[in-house]
């Protein structure tokens, strides 16, 4: 029910026409969303050809190379002179393996410390009837002091072999084998990469990138998501899994967990990888295993390493036997060899508001709180979403004035301190506002039904951040528009709680931080309308909290 001040109440009775009205608006349409869903589901097709690479490939002879590279330069640091004798052997070597001239091509960018060192990139070129490319890629750095065996000696030496057992090959696309540098303190490497290759009169049509790949016993994580929710194409993910899948000794590579997925979606900043700069750029790509610097000694396994260069061989192969490779696709989340479509999960996150939506209508009609409680509420929220629009301001600012950088092995922008103490001041200026108002300044009660009104703003915010994004009210609203609102101190678990848990996935199991999200905010790849709505929604919450039960 709903009483004359416009609160919502759990409606009882099996025959209330209003219950019915409520309970179908709050099961029906979620529930014809979930059947979407699910019928959306599907198993991606990967690359039509299927052809086979000769099993040349000599896993011994790579693993053998790995551990000569990490014992000739330990130390592949961005800058170093290790790292340039590191590149003067691998030169050699994919000269020697390809029988092609290597391409080596010089350039600077912010190294370990900050300050622009010396890095270079390195490739050869099988040239083929086509201008486009497929691309083969793994960084050659490591954080000092290395050794680097892993991370990523063993990609780089994959790298060496498949030069060796493609060279002279049959191709339809021309082929490129590269070793870059600089992915432990970003990008630039393979943005460097990407550019040159442009230049150079290239069309880089797909790009598989090795990094860390000889572990004995890990899990190699796919990595597939670029910036804003750019996915590379389901032809390239599922190739990649069919063919590592025909290598069993290659072991177990799979995409991370739908849960953290999902998240990806809802806070949709930047990732890592290197597939990264290539489908920001509108090029399909994908990788294959993830580090950690290649600090410390990490035992390799010749024949996974084995399996795993000869699972990649046959996925070049494929790649260049495809008709037509497709461009980076939009949002999708991939699950045991299928995805889900983002728009499926976008449809299935509005639904979810329909039930407070009908509620708080519901409320409106037969309420009939005070204007003055509802000015108070409004003030509220809107001094709830002031640590919000604050946030965006000063992310803006920091990144004009440069104080918003990369750390070392991240994709990940971030703020400096003085930003992270700027956004905990302006949340704690609104907090001493709205007390101050409350107390001194309000008389009429807040109306409860204003807490699900006030949310459901804060969901068209996050819609139009990110469709997912407004999968963070939904509990909220549910908790506020069906479950009676509790005395005492558990009144502040109803209010903030359902705010709190996805705040803290987001925190927790995504991986973010404060800085990270102000860094994301300052750069545009966390959407300013995602920051806002948030904290219209803690507002709502507040208001929740304060509202009046009578």
């Amino acid at each position: 029910m709903v009483n004359q001040r416009g609160s919502v109440q759990r409606v009882s009775g099996p025959r209330s026409t209003a219950g019915r009205a409520l309970r179908i608006a709050f099961i029906v349409p979620p529930l014809l969303a979930l059947i979407i869903l699910l019928i959306s589901v599907r198993t991606p097709a990967g690359p039509s050809a299927t052809v086979a690479v000769a099993p040349s490939f000599d896993g011994p002879r790579a693993a053998a190379y790995a551990r000569q590279l990490a014992d000739y330069a330990p130390d592949r640091a961005p800058g170093t002179l290790t790292g340039k004798q590191a590149a003067d052997r691998v030169a050699g070597s994919l000269s020697e393996a390809s029988g092609e001239t290597v391409q080596r091509s010089v350039f600077t960018a912010p190294g370990p410390r900050g300050a622009d060192v010396r890095m270079e990139n390195i490739w050869v070129v099988e040239q083929g009837p086509s201008d486009e490319a497929i691309v083969v890629l793994a960084n050659r750095d490591d954080v000092s002091p290395g050794p680097g065996l892993n991370y990523n000696a063993t990609g780089t030496a994959v790298i060496v072999e498949l030069a060796r057992d493609l060279s002279g090959v049959e191709r339809a696309r021309t082929l490129v084998l590269a070793s870059t540098d600089g992915a432990t303190v970003g990008q630039a490497g393979n943005q460097r990469l990407l550019e040159d290759l442009r230049a150079a009169g290239l069309r880089p049509v797909a790009v598989v990138s090795l990094e860390a790949i000889g572990s004995r016993t890990e899990v190699l994580p796919i990595r597939f998501a670029g910036t804003g929710g750019v996915r590379t194409p389901e032809l390239l993910l599922r190739g990649l899994e069919e063919s590592i899948a025909s290598q069993p000794a290659a072991g177990e590579a799979s995409p991370a967990s739908p849960v953290t997925q999902l998240l990806d979606l809802i806070a949709p900043v930047t990732p890592a990888g290197a597939q990264v700069p290539f489908l920001n750029a509108g090029v399909a790509a994908i990788q294959l295993g993830d580090g950690d610097g290649g600090v410390g000694v990490a035992a390799i396994d010749e024949g996974r390493l084995g399996a795993v260069g000869a699972a990649v061989g046959t996925l070049l192969v494929r790649l260049d036997a495809e008709p037509r490779p497709s461009p980076p696709s939009s949002v999708y989340i991939a699950v045991s060899g299928r995805v889900i479509p983002g728009n499926a999960v976008a449809l299935l996150a509005i639904a979810l508001l329909i039930g407070p939506l009908f509620a708080a209508g519901q409320a409106l009609l037969v309420g009939r709180p005070s204007r003055a409680g509802w000015s108070a509420a409004l003030i509220v929220a809107a001094i709830g979403a002031v640590p919000g629009i604050a946030t965006v301001l000063i992310a803006r600012a920091t990144n004009l004035a440069g104080a918003i950088d990369t750390p070392p092995g991240s994709g990940w922008p971030r703020a400096g301190v003085v930003a992270v103490v700027l956004v905990i001041v302006a949340g704690i200026v609104a907090v001493a506002i709205a007390t101050y108002l409350l107390r001194y300044r309000f008389r009429a009660p807040l109306p409860l039904v204003a807490a699900p009104v006030i949310g459901l703003s804060g969901a068209v915010l996050l819609l139009a951040g990110s469709p997912a994004s407004v999968l963070i009210a939904v509990p909220a609203l549910w908790v506020w528009t069906l479950i009676t609102r509790p005395g005492g101190l558990p009144r502040l678990v109803w209010s903030f709680g359902p705010v709190a848990a996805v705040g803290l996935l987001i925190f927790l199991v995504r991986g973010a931080d404060l800085a990270t999200l102000i860094g994301a905010a300052g750069t545009g790849a966390l959407p300013a309308a995602l920051v806002v709505g948030g904290s219209v929604l803690v507002g709502a919450g507040v208001v929740a909290a304060l509202a009046s039960d009578a």
